[in-house]
């Protein structure tokens, strides 16, 4: 621990500080990125290339928090006499930012952004690295990729501000009655125990908290893929232990079952368990089955909290050094509200390092989508000053672009 600041809101003190962004080409307009739908940050960056920050709004499906967003959007805006001409959103269409940006457009462009694109840049941005060519590690809970799926577990290649691709992922699995199953856990650890090959038997934590009852609707449900949204989250990996461990079986508030899981695995020591990678894929099904028997040889939940952490360090390490090694890149950016997680952060930054890279993390503006709208409005930053960018139409304004994956 180097006892590196780890932001996790910006408000009174650091808000609305700018962060200064140097942009290749020419001035961009003034840009508006409206950040995520959770922790919902506006950003108002410039000409002269400053992005100011709003302090942490809240839930934007909340219309309290639209009117909020709506009185400190002015008052911003009159400070630093700015007035946006253009808008950034996330590009999930179901998003109550993304329905703001369209309603409120007045006829201005509006830039869809990809979720974990937007980390990979902001993470640039903060550490004035943009144009450098990274292996960008963006680990969230949800994220909507560019096939329609929820992301989470990502590696994308970025060369420049414009566009990205996808050099790696988490093996997908499913989240049996979509974004439910972020509260109730043992559903999600029930669908990688059948990937796994193990049995829902009836020691197991998830079979016991799911009941009798949601084990016969699951066992219709989740061999037919009904209701079941597929992703990559490495936010909901860490759920799904929690739950196979026993736990966490309710969360009640975002991130419990990963916080309580940190806390276990601080006081154990590692047990062997290990992801198979292949190809930028890292596939959780043996480390499944390794907690599993762990648990019945009776090794104590603390150092299978501290394995599976162990596991998914290794994973990433050797899934990044891969993809890097692969595009000749010697820096690898950490971003994304799974590395709040600060055992997972001086781990993997540790073995990243020792590997010989460049690792960059974030010290100025969150990990989390807190730290999100800096990387919107950069991107369309880049996008309305180069003329030469590929971008695709989105309603009425463009995207930015992902390259086709290796």
């Amino acid at each position: 621990d180097r006892g590196d600041q780890l932001p996790m809101r910006r408000s009174r003190g650091y808000a609305p500080l700018p962060v200064s962004v140097s942009l290749p080409g020419g001035a961009p307009p003034v840009i508006l990125a409206i950040g995520g739908d959770l922790k919902t940050t506006f950003c108002l960056m410039g000409t002269d290339g400053y992005a100011h920050m709003s302090s942490h709004l809240g839930d934007m499906a909340d219309p309290r928090t639209q009117t909020c967003f709506e009185g400190a959007l002015d008052h911003l805006a009159f400070m630093t006499d700015r007035r946006p001409e253009v808008i950034a959103c996330d590009m999930h269409p179901g998003y109550a930012t993304t329905a703001w940006a369209h309603r409120n457009a007045a006829g201005r462009p509006v830039v869809a952004v990809q979720h974990h694109h937007a980390h990979a840049v902001s993470l640039l941005a903060e550490h004035g690295r943009l144009g450098t060519p990274v292996i960008a590690v963006t680990y969230d809970g949800t994220g909507y990729g560019t096939d329609g799926t929820i992301w989470g577990g990502e590696l994308l290649a970025l060369t420049d501000l414009a566009g990205f691709t996808r050099v790696g992922h988490l093996r997908p699995f499913a989240l049996p009655g979509g974004d439910g199953a972020a509260r109730r856990p043992a559903r999600i650890a029930l669908d990688l125990l059948s990937r796994a090959g193990v049995d829902w038997a009836a020691d197991l934590a998830p079979v016991a908290a799911v009941g009798e009852d949601g084990l016969h609707i699951l066992a219709q449900q989740i061999p037919r893929g009904l209701g079941c949204v597929p992703t990559t989250s490495m936010g909901r990996l860490f759920d799904a232990v929690a739950s196979l461990l026993g736990v966490c079986q309710e969360v009640t508030y975002e991130g419990q079952a990963a916080v309580e899981l940190e806390h276990l695995a601080r006081t154990g020591r590692p047990y062997a368990v290990d992801f198979r990678v292949a190809d930028g894929v890292m596939d959780p099904a043996p480390v499944v089955a390794g907690l599993v028997a762990g648990l019945r040889s009776g090794t104590d939940i603390a150092d299978l909290a501290a394995g599976f952490h162990g596991a998914v360090i290794r994973a990433t390490a050797a899934a990044a050094t891969a993809c890097a090694r692969a595009a000749g890149i010697t820096v690898v950016g950490l971003t994304g509200g799974v590395f709040a997680n600060r055992l997972l952060l001086q781990g993997l930054r540790r073995e990243l390092t020792d590997g010989g890279f460049e690792v960059l993390a974030h010290r100025v503006v969150p990990c989390n989508d807190g730290g999100l709208a800096l990387g919107q409005a950069t991107i369309a930053a880049a996008l309305m000053s180069n003329a030469d960018v590929a971008a695709v139409p989105e309603r009425n304004g463009i995207c930015a672009s992902e390259s086709p994956a290796r």
